[in-house]
């Protein structure tokens, strides 16, 4: 796992277990199931887990059916499945593989009795705290200026006169960055909602992606 999005988790739990439950939705039962597939160290020694969630939901389709000349569409109840990855430090964060898989929060909460809320990222916070940055996007919004809001796209955006003076001026919603970890040279974005993925170093791996989401972006997120 080396993408997600990012929840915070507003009370102290010490353990996540797989657990499974049944609920009513529209006269169906609707099943729900954290399956928790590893729990290990990472090398601050914080505990660490790894798994599933899935939830089932049910859905209007649409179907199309041609009588006589007549286009009828009608929308008949089905159950879907949906499924994400789910990672975490207990008492610390959670994170699902996925925006349509923020569910994933809910099931923890349900298992450990832990609110969880999904992040909010301060992209300048989190920019200023690189000492080698070199930004390849950025979003912006509430500049000043004639441009009010958009993405840059680039090398080193920084580096620009012009630019520069741009993004320090307005507020971030999204980051392209290239910088560095301790010794691993990594290519990430990162969004003001809470997304964040990892490109490169092509070899982390769940442990490392958690590692790096404890240390250096969850003392930028609220």
């Amino acid at each position: 796992m080396k993408a997600g999005v990012l929840g915070l988790v507003r009370d102290d739990f010490e353990v996540v277990d797989s657990f499974s439950e049944t609920v009513e939705e529209n006269d169906r039962a609707l099943d729900r199931v954290l399956d928790v597939r590893r729990v290990f160290s990472l090398p601050t020694g914080h505990v660490a887990f790894e798994g599933r969630a899935a939830v089932e939901r049910v859905v209007d389709r649409t179907t199309t059916e041609l009588d006589y000349g007549e286009v009828r569409l009608e929308e008949t109840p089905e159950t879907e499945t949906r499924v994400t990855s789910v990672a975490g430090v207990p008492g610390e964060f959670v994170v699902a593989g996925s925006n349509a898989g923020t569910f994933a929060f809910d099931l923890v909460t349900s298992d450990t009795g832990a609110d969880i809320e999904r992040a909010t990222l301060d992209l300048g916070a989190f920019l200023d705290a690189q000492s080698d940055a070199a930004p390849w996007r950025a979003g912006f919004y509430g500049n000043d200026g004639n441009c009010e809001n958009g993405v840059l796209h680039g090398t080193d955006l920084l580096d620009d006169d012009d630019l520069g003076g741009l993004l320090d001026d307005a507020s971030l919603n999204q980051l392209g960055l290239d910088c560095s970890y301790g010794d691993h040279a990594l290519k990430l974005t990162a969004s003001e909602s809470g997304y964040v993925e990892l490109y490169r170093p092509g070899e982390f791996d769940t442990e490392a992606y958690l590692q790096y989401l404890l240390e250096a972006v969850v003392p930028h997120a609220e």
